[in-house]
C-alpha cells in the first residue's frame, strides 16, 4: 500500500499508479510548495546579479559607456568580481556580462562598461 507524500494517508486504488498523493488537491498543494521553493532559489540566484548590474549601470552612467575609467571608482561598491551571467568578445578581448551589461578591465587597473 502506498502513501500520500503530503498528508500521509494512503493512496486509493483508483488514483492514478505514479501518484504520490492521494487526492487531487493534494497534488496542487504539493505543487504549490515546490514552485515556491524553486522561485526562491532563482531569486537568490538572480537577486545579487541584478544589484551587481545596477552598480555597474550606474557607474556606466557617471563615466560613459564604452569610455575606459580607473578600477579605484568601483573599490568602493564591494563588487563580487566572480559573478556573472556569461561572456562576450570585444575590442579583441573577452569580457564579463551581467546580463545585457557587460565589463572588461585592462591593464593597468582600468574598466570599460559596455552595454550588450
Amino acid at each position: 500500500m502506498r502513501n500520500c507524500i503530503y498528508c500521509g494517508a494512503p493512496i486509493p486504488e483508483d488514483r492514478h499508479k505514479n501518484a504520490w498523493t492521494c487526492t487531487k488537491e493534494h497534488a496542487l498543494l504539493l505543487k504549490k510548495e515546490r514552485e515556491a521553493a524553486n522561485y526562491q532559489k532563482v531569486r537568490n540566484t538572480a537577486d545579487p546579479i541584478i544589484r551587481l548590474r545596477e552598480h555597474f549601470n550606474g557607474l556606466a552612467n557617471e563615466f560613459g559607456f564604452e569610455v575606459p575609467f580607473d578600477l579605484i571608482y568601483a573599490t568602493p561598491l564591494k563588487i563580487d568580481w566572480s559573478l556573472k551571467t556569461g561572456t562576450f568578445f570585444k575590442d579583441g578581448a573577452m569580457g564579463v556580462a551581467l546580463g545585457d551589461i557587460g565589463y572588461i578591465i585592462y591593464q593597468p587597473q582600468s574598466i570599460k562598461i559596455f552595454k550588450l
